[in-house]
């Protein structure tokens, strides 16, 4: 009898342990499923802000830049590297490479192959060809990174997106005020960026077909200086010793271009004939300073922020979120209406109006 009461007790004690023994699994389950949960909702605040996903180190960006060879394209590229260190900061983005062809076709497709190269996930380009550089950019867009081109765009549409100032408004803009104050009669010269680039490309057959409707305005001549100040000066002055007072107007594509060439005309003595320009403080400087003159002017404003929007761009897309396969960047007109909106006479002549730089970003940049 003993030995069967000895027996029913050990068939008990080992049912206890094995219930003991299951309900340890719930709680383990619980925990791994709140963990999912947290994991969940940290993906998706991060997906809102813009960051990768939660296993990611951040993503490696490339700019190839075609040139810095004037003020617009250095404070482009401040604006750039600015708002890539603040998501550096978040942790949105690892580390970039920045290259600079100098204007070299050939060096901007061996940056592009040498990006593709160095495993980073997008690249901003801004294109020294619009041609040249389309099956480079195609090749990195087949080899898995998004290619955002920006400012400079290429022809292909096989890349990630297009992000551009509406360059064809830009020049329809100056060359209809020119053909106003000149009431469609005269004569005009056309100072143009740098030839085969895009936006000179876009901007000069803009206001050539504007010209072309109105027979009596007679283009004499037009020139290429690169956007630059003093290859614009050089070129004024060239031009008015060839036609002095025959030139009624001019049209300049770039601000410093339209800086010279008030500087120009004030140096020989001579009275301002109608100038276009744009939203560059050396420009807006000398507008308002020959405001009591009667001096009047156009200016539309290119953002140098277009390289932080191109960056705002190829995040987006690799975070996976849809975007347009073109975008347009703002462009602000300046007139006499708003010039004291925009000119900064505390800032120097190389300070473009038109930016997402703080206060402090512009101090160190240009204090």
């Amino acid at each position: 009898m003993k030995k069967v009461i000895a027996l029913i007790l050990a068939l008990v004690m080992l049912i206890v342990l094995v219930g003991c023994s299951k309900t340890e699994t719930p709680v383990d389950t619980t925990q791994t499923e709140t963990s999912a949960a947290e994991t969940a909702a940290t993906t998706e605040s991060t997906e809102e802000a813009a960051e990768p996903a939660a296993e990611s180190k951040g993503y490696k960006i490339g700019f190839s830049n075609y040139s810095i060879g004037n003020s617009f394209r250095v404070q482009m590229e401040e604006e750039f590297k600015a708002h890539a260190d603040a998501l550096k900061e978040q942790g949105v983005v690892s580390e970039y490479i920045m290259v600079n062809a100098d204007g070299d076709v050939s060096k901007q497709i061996a940056d592009m192959r040498d990006l593709i190269n160095s495993g980073v996930d997008a690249i901003l380009i801004s294109a020294a060809s619009p041609s040249a550089l389309s099956p480079v950019c195609e090749e990195a867009e087949q080899a898995g990174i998004k290619v955002i081109a920006f400012n400079e765009v290429v022809d292909t549409d096989n890349i990630t997106c297009k992000l551009e100032q509406d360059e064809n408004q830009y020049g329809t803009i100056g060359a209809e005020w020119l053909v106003e104050q000149l009431s469609g009669k005269g004569n005009v010269v056309c100072l143009n960026g740098v030839a085969g680039a895009n936006v000179d490309i876009v901007r000069t057959t803009a206001y050539q077909n504007v010209f072309k409707s109105y027979p009596d305005i007679k283009v004499l001549s037009e020139v290429c200086t690169d956007w630059d100040y003093a290859k614009s000066k050089e070129a004024i002055q060239t031009l008015i010793s060839a036609y002095g007072d025959q030139i009624d107007g001019v049209y300049c594509q770039g601000g410093a271009q339209a800086q010279a060439v008030i500087d120009a005309y004030t140096e020989a003595g001579m009275d301002l004939v109608p100038v276009t320009g744009e939203g560059n403080n050396g420009f807006l400087k000398v507008w308002e300073a020959n405001l009591g003159k009667g001096f009047t002017s156009v200016a539309p404003a290119s953002a140098t922020y277009v390289s932080a929007q191109a960056l705002n761009l190829a995040i987006d897309a690799l975070n996976g979120k849809e975007i347009k396969a073109h975008v347009w960047c703002d462009m602000p007109i300046i007139t006499n209406d708003n010039l004291m909106d925009y000119v900064r006479d505390d800032l120097p002549d190389s300070y473009w109006n038109a930016t997402w730089l703080t206060e402090t970003q512009l101090q160190a940049i240009y204090g």
